[in-house]
């Protein structure tokens, strides 16, 4: 069993388990059930990039990828590579 595979079983167990602590009609009255959903597609069509990304410094599958990186020095990257007007 690979690692994915430990996570999809892991997923699935809380998925089952969730559905039997809360009724789906339970969630279709709670006060976000009716909210208009977002569109990633959407959003990611009108952004500038189309880039989703993603700061990680160890995986499941990987463990460490790279310990000594900085949220802040990936920014400053995003900023000269990418964007013009970046959101950070």
């Amino acid at each position: 069993m690979t690692i994915l595979d430990k996570i999809i079983a892991d997923k699935h167990k809380e998925v089952s388990l969730k559905k039997s602590i809360v009724s789906v009609s339970h969630l279709e009255r709670s006060a976000l059930f009716g909210r208009e959903t977002s569109s990633l597609s959407s959003a990611l069509r009108k952004s500038n990039t189309g880039i989703i990304a993603e700061f990680k410094r160890r995986s499941p599958s990987k463990s460490v990828i790279n310990q000594t990186a900085s949220v802040k020095m990936w920014q400053k990257v995003m900023k000269m590579l990418v964007c013009v007007e970046c959101p950070f």
